[in-house]
């Protein structure tokens, strides 16, 4: 029995050296500490230690209080508060890099001085998993989700929620998606709600950056309501090596109290900046837009320009299903609706379609530097100075 039990424990002894030989070492409570301190003090936020605590595993168990991070990108200064946020760190079998597991509570607060701007937070099931990079103090990956979220104001009642939020940072690629979120005005009165959305940016073959976009249900208070859209483009002369680094800020940016808005904004500009500089065509692989009765599929081709009115010169194609639905709201340019008279370049333009297979219409457009929208040769919308 005894010699039983001797081979047992050598047996046992030999599966850890390998384990420790082969893979992450154990990681002490002092470095765990200094890799969330050197975050902390990164993204400018503050954190009570209360508790730190060496797992079965070989992680560090760290509970934080009093956690307050600074949100920018709103027109009055704010902030999050929480307590008892959960981090595992665990470390890897890669030079530099650990592994955080982060919980986050299922109460939190933004503070703010107006009233106004203060919410409630309601979070189910919210936090990720960061491989972090000691040496450049940056992300390697994030895999960060939260079933639910939902911010209330306190006084209005006007709230804001999403279900199934995903954020994801890969080496070949950035997503951001959810399931089920709406916004609404004070009283609740709705103003707007989604099914599904998904963002994604990823190489391609050649080593461009390609962008994939869908909504499904978009619900908002207008007539014509783009209840689904699918977008497909890619940018061969914009290599994913220059378009990485912009994506990599603008993830960490959100991570680190950037508004949502701000971040996508600033990532937007930058790639465009980028595709001016490099003379990059942005190619529409396709697009498909489904509205109230009507569905519209297309491609084009288009240029970032300093000079464009409107950034962007170039030329797009479509296919209309749905036209009478279109002529009965808004008219022909010879006996236009109420709404007609109002957007006569709309009602000129849906004049302009080509009978087409399968009942749809057909339509060529171009974007001129100038602001100018052509459609099948007739121009539709020009700027308010007759350009």
């Amino acid at each position: 029995m005894q010699m039983r039990r001797g081979f047992m424990g050598l047996g046992y002894c030999a599966l850890v050296v390998f384990g420790l030989s082969n893979g992450a070492q154990a990681i002490t409570p002092e470095k765990a500490r200094n890799v969330i301190d050197a975050i902390l003090m990164q993204s400018g936020a503050t954190a009570e230690l209360i508790r730190a605590k060496a797992a079965p595993d070989g992680a560090v168990d760290l509970t934080y209080d009093n956690v307050s991070l600074h949100l920018s990108g709103y027109a009055t200064p704010r902030s999050l508060a929480l307590d008892g946020v959960n981090v595992t760190v665990r470390d890897t079998d890669q030079a530099n890099q650990v592994d955080l597991d982060i919980k986050l509570p299922e109460h939190g607060k933004v503070l703010a001085e107006a009233t106004s701007d203060q919410r409630d937070l309601t979070m189910r099931n919210a936090g990720g998993y960061i491989r972090w990079d000691i040496a450049q103090n940056a992300p390697v990956t994030v895999d960060a989700s939260a079933d639910f979220l939902i911010g209330d104001e306190p006084i209005t009642r006007k709230h804001w929620l999403i279900n199934g939020l995903v954020l994801q940072w890969l080496p070949e690629m950035a997503r951001v998606a959810w399931q089920d979120a709406e916004w609404t005005g004070p009283n609740r009165e709705k103003r707007g709600a989604t099914k599904a959305a998904n963002l994604t940016l990823y190489p391609g073959e050649n080593g461009g950056t390609h962008l994939d976009y869908a909504h499904d249900g978009l619900w908002l208070p207008s007539l014509i309501q783009p209840r689904t859209v699918r977008v497909k483009s890619h940018s061969d002369g914009l290599p994913w090596s220059e378009a990485k680094p912009i994506v990599e800020k603008g993830i960490i940016d959100m991570l680190t109290g950037t508004a949502p808005r701000v971040a996508r904004r600033q990532i937007g500009d930058a790639l465009w900046l980028k595709a001016e500089q490099n003379g990059a065509p942005i190619k529409v692989d396709e697009f498909y837009v489904q509205a109230r009765g009507l569905e519209a599929l297309g491609s084009g081709e288009f240029y970032a320009q300093t000079a464009a009115r409107y950034g962007f010169t170039g030329d797009f194609d479509f296919k209309l299903l749905g036209q009478d639905k279109l002529v009965a709201l808004l008219g022909t340019p010879e006996s236009p609706t109420l709404l007609g008279a109002l957007v006569p370049y709309a009602v000129n333009g849906l004049a302009t379609g080509r009978p087409g297979p399968q009942g749809t219409t057909e339509y060529d457009g171009e974007l001129l530097a100038d602001g100018r929208l052509i459609i099948n040769g007739l121009t539709l919308f020009q700027t308010a100075d007759g350009r």
